[in-house]
C-alpha cells in the first residue's frame, strides 16, 4: 500500500514535469530533432552580411583550414543594406610557414543562389589559384562575376556587383 508521503513526493514532481512540458507546447514524447526545419533562405548570409566562419582549425600537420562562406552577386536593397543573390563556401589551407615552395589552397566547397539565378565554377581554385564563379539569372538577363584569390603576400576578393 502507498503511503500518503509517498505520493506525494512520486506524484507532484511527475506533474509539476508535465505542466512544464506542456507550457513549453513541444511534445514530450518526441524528440526536437525530429521536427522538420522551419522554411529558411538557400544561404546563410543575411542582408549586410559579407562572410561568414564556417569553421575554422589546424590540422595535425599544422596548417589553418578555414571554410567561409562569401556573399556572391551583390546588391544594394532599398533599406541601403547590401544583399546577395547566391554564395560561395571556400575552404583554405594555409601552411603554417611561408617560406619558398609554400602555396595557400583555395578550393570551392560549395554554392548556392537564390530562384532564378545558376551559378558556374570557371575556376575552382587550387595552390595559390584563383576561384571564379559566374552568376546568371536568365529571366531578367542579369549577371555576375565572383572572384576570389589568396595567396601569401596577395588577398582578393570581388563578391561581384549584379548588372
Amino acid at each position: 500500500m502507498l503511503t500518503s508521503s509517498y505520493r506525494i513526493t512520486r506524484i507532484v514532481p511527475a506533474l509539476a514535469l508535465a505542466a512544464a512540458l506542456a507550457a513549453c507546447g513541444r511534445d514530450p514524447v518526441t524528440p526536437e530533432v525530429a521536427r522538420p526545419a522551419p522554411a529558411a533562405a538557400h544561404f546563410l548570409l543575411g542582408p549586410g552580411e559579407f562572410n561568414r566562419t564556417v569553421s575554422d582549425t589546424t590540422d595535425a600537420a599544422g596548417n589553418e583550414v578555414t571554410v567561409t562562406e562569401y556573399a556572391a552577386g551583390t546588391y544594394t536593397q532599398p533599406d541601403g543594406l547590401t544583399a546577395s543573390v547566391a554564395s560561395v563556401t571556400i575552404k583554405t589551407v594555409i601552411p603554417p610557414t611561408n617560406g619558398s615552395g609554400s602555396c595557400i589552397t583555395s578550393t570551392v566547397v560549395g554554392v548556392e543562389t537564390t530562384a532564378g539565378w545558376t551559378a558556374d565554377v570557371k575556376k575552382s581554385g587550387g595552390c595559390d589559384k584563383d576561384i571564379v564563379v559566374e552568376l546568371q539569372n536568365a529571366a531578367t538577363r542579369q549577371k555576375a562575376t565572383f572572384k576570389f584569390l589568396m595567396k601569401f603576400g596577395e588577398t582578393r576578393i570581388d563578391a561581384g556587383r549584379v548588372g
